[in-house]
């Protein structure tokens, strides 16, 4: 048998390469697709070097856990959400008695769900996610005080701990956007920079890792576009939601995140 020639080798070589550079380029495909988790290395207390990775983090990306533990638990947060939003409509009622109150269901089977994602670093999250059904005041009058319903509910929703209502038309540009640039999105959306002529409010107040969205509106109003669609013509709404945890999952929760406490959270790597 000949020795192989210089050509052969040559050929052989390359294949070589090739076959090299397509497993690397699967390699790095599976790295996108699939990046590794982020890790954090701290001291213990005997002085020892300890590498945490993120992917055992029982939380995620964009919830302060001490938050999430002073909220109310997955078994008793609906009844804590509907005692709220008859408290709410209860103390906006004086101001615009004609208002008539229905919930309206989420259309979930129950309104406490999983996630439906990971940590955002590889791993489980132990989180819960609730949203309440929506409580609809139909009936709003033409000469309705808003100001007034939304002082109202500002206190009300004092009394219950939440801060105060940050309504979308005050709010400040983004980090991409010029002051003219946020007008012309609030005007987009509400119809003028003026808010009592203005055919719709939207707002949200925050509690811990609660929150309530507060919507206003009559599209009876010159402001209002053309085919808006609304519940109704004219209405309150009031919605709660929120990140929650389990009862039977609160020990491992705090146990789980003991060790991450006082490191910077690092980016999402993962997008579920």
């Amino acid at each position: 048998m000949r020795a192989p020639t210089r050509l052969t080798l040559a050929i052989g070589g390359v294949a070589a390469i090739v076959v090299a550079g397509l497993a690397t380029g699967a390699v790095m495909l599976e790295r996108l697709v699939d990046p590794p988790s982020p890790t954090a290395t701290v001291t213990a207390d005997d002085g020892s070097q300890v590498v945490l990775d993120w992917a055992d983090y029982p939380a995620d990306a964009s919830q302060d856990p001490a938050s999430v533990l002073a909220a109310p638990r997955a078994e008793e947060v609906e009844a804590v959400g509907d005692a709220e939003l008859v408290a709410l409509a209860a103390a906006v009622e004086p101001v615009v008695p004609e208002l008539e109150w229905s919930l309206v269901p989420t259309g979930n089977a129950d309104d406490v769900l999983p996630t439906g994602g990971g940590n955002g670093y590889g791993g489980p999250t132990l989180h819960r996610v609730y949203n309440s059904p929506t409580n609809l005041g139909d009936g709003l009058a033409a000469d309705a005080d808003w100001s007034a319903m939304a002082a109202a509910l500002g206190a009300e929703l004092a009394d219950l701990g939440y801060g105060p209502i940050v309504w979308d038309h005050e709010r400040e540009p983004y980090d991409y956007e010029t002051e003219a640039d946020r007008d012309e999105q609030v005007v987009a959306q509400f119809g003028s920079l003026d808010p009592d002529a203005m055919w719709m409010w939207a707002g949200m107040a925050e509690r811990d890792s609660m929150w309530v969205w507060v919507s206003i509106w009559d599209v009876r109003r010159d402001t209002a576009p053309e085919g808006a669609w609304t519940e109704t013509d004219s209405g309150v709404s009031l919605f709660i939601g929120g990140t929650v945890i389990s009862q039977d999952d609160e020990r491992a929760y705090e146990t789980g995140v003991a060790p991450f406490e006082g490191i910077m959270l690092p980016a999402s790597t993962h997008s579920d």
